[in-house]
């Protein structure tokens, strides 16, 4: 690429200075609204969008969820009790659909044990109530406990999370699942000191009636001494009968950043994209004479070839295409190198180029049908949009419903769901790989498709780009 100055370059083409003209005034230049009006707009445009946009995206998940996926498991085999049958544990999974039912922001799967790790291996529910087969019989149990010294185990409930699917999911499913196993603990604990006092009333009824076969004649006080009776220590454990535990399901390898590591290695991939496309594009523009890059104190400026919108836009972004397959190899063997687990090497290398591929081919799409100012809206589409609508931070479920909305054309959303399924859910299709793929798919050949047509009708109505003289100020 030859470098210019101010001079004509051998073919003879004449310098920018001299395709000008005369130069207008200095200070008509540094006075005109065109030179700080447009950059300050510029600037406060991009201040504002991203602001909104990401802080008012992320800022309050919590008040935003609708249909957030968890699951209650119910393996209670119940136990018989004087009254009868008895399932407690499906008594806590009525109420808790019950409660979960009074409106949209809860989406409670009741599954079964295998269906729950299915679900949560796949990344389709973040967090899960799991109620053991022994809950009913253990529970019943502490009411007999309480009126004798007979050792008593406590019910359990175990409360499993899916940082996998995203560390902050983790944390609303255990904000929305721990008021609701609270509520269950109160409820049984009623239930239980009820049937206690019941139980200790018909032991010391039965201890009359037996003194009274016998003809034992003891007073009131001792009478109160030898019969059954639930002590403070009982009467505490009944109240609270529950022991919750609380688990990570499938916690996340080393290297992966708690979980995060797919999002931010996503993240990575649409800053190379983005970046990426806007060097080829000046670098490509000045080989082809249609404006200048400085390179330090010189700016190269090929001869003027008048390309063709449509060629110069499959040039650029056939250069990603055919850049991006060395730079994905190079960024999974360094990423590697600094210890991120990459397993399912061959499907993590197409979900990488075809994450570049895929932003590079919308922002090329947006500087071709904006031009320059088409490297704005790319920051505002593919970045201030995207980053929000990623789910990678917080999941779709706890958004906004403007970011619900757009996440399915937001590159990066497609981008983190595929790299995720591969990174940790073993590159199962159900997981993300099979919608991030088609996803990427559709984005690139709508952009492509846009592109191609409204280059065309430039080229057309405009004629072919090239470096034109500048408008007086």
């Amino acid at each position: 690429m030859p470098a210019h100055s101010a001079q004509p370059d051998q073919s003879g083409t004449p310098s920018p200075q001299t395709r000008r003209g005369a130069a207008p005034s200095t200070a008509g230049v540094y006075l005109s609204p065109r030179m700080w009006l447009l950059p300050l707009l510029v600037l406060l445009l991009l201040g504002g969008a991203g602001t909104a946009l990401y802080i008012g995206g992320l800022g309050s998940p919590g008040n935003h969820l609708k249909h957030f996926p968890v699951a209650v498991v119910n393996q209670d085999s119940g136990t018989q009790t004087p009254a009868g049958s008895e399932n407690l544990g499906q008594n806590i999974t009525d109420e808790m659909v019950k409660g979960f039912s009074s409106n949209d922001e809860i989406d409670l799967r009741v599954l079964s044990w295998e269906e729950a790790q299915e679900q949560m291996g796949k990344g389709q529910i973040h967090g899960a109530v799991v109620i053991p087969e022994s809950f009913s019989a253990n529970a019943t149990a502490l009411v007999s406990g309480s009126l004798s010294d007979t050792q008593v185990t406590r019910p359990d409930i175990t409360v499993y999370t899916n940082p996998l699917a995203g560390p902050l999911a983790s944390s609303l499913a255990t904000s929305a699942l721990d008021p609701a196993v609270e509520q269950a603990n109160k409820a049984l604990g009623e239930q239980l000191t009820a049937s206690a006092r019941e139980a200790q009333g018909q032991a010391q009824a039965e201890l009359q009636g037996e003194l009274a076969r016998l003809g034992a004649d003891l007073p009131p006080q001792l009478q109160q001494q030898v019969a059954p009776k639930v002590d403070g220590t009982s009467s505490d454990l009944l109240a609270e009968p529950i022991s919750v535990t609380r688990d990570v399901y499938n916690p996340p390898p080393e290297g992966a950043a708690l979980g995060m590591g797919a999002f931010f290695y996503s993240v990575l991939l649409m800053v190379v994209g983005l970046s990426g496309t806007v060097a080829i594009h000046f670098l490509v523009d000045a080989r082809l004479g249609v404006a200048p890059v400085e390179l330090g104190p010189r700016f190269s400026l090929g001869p003027p070839l008048q390309p063709a919108r449509w060629k110069t836009y499959l040039l650029k972004w056939g250069l990603v295409v055919l850049g991006g397959l060395p730079t994905a190899g190079l960024m999974m063997w360094v990423a590697s190198a600094v210890g991120m687990p990459i397993p399912n090497g061959g499907w993590f290398f197409l979900t990488t180029w075809l994450s570049i591929v895929t932003v590079s081919a919308v922002t090329m799409a947006l500087i071709t049908l904006f031009g320059s100012a088409g490297m704005i809206l790319s920051l505002i589409y593919v970045v201030f949009m995207g980053l929000p609508a990623a789910s990678g931070v917080v999941p779709l479920e706890a958004l906004p419903g403007f970011f619900t909305f757009i996440a399915r054309g937001e590159p990066l959303y497609q981008m983190t769901m595929a790299n995720r399924a591969v990174l940790y859910f073993n590159a199962d299709a159900d997981a993300g790989v099979q919608s991030g793929v088609i996803g990427m798919l559709v984005i690139m050949v709508i952009a492509v498709a846009l592109a191609m047509i409204f280059a065309a009708v430039y080229d057309r109505m405009f004629g072919y780009r090239a470096l034109r003289a500048a408008a007086p100020a």
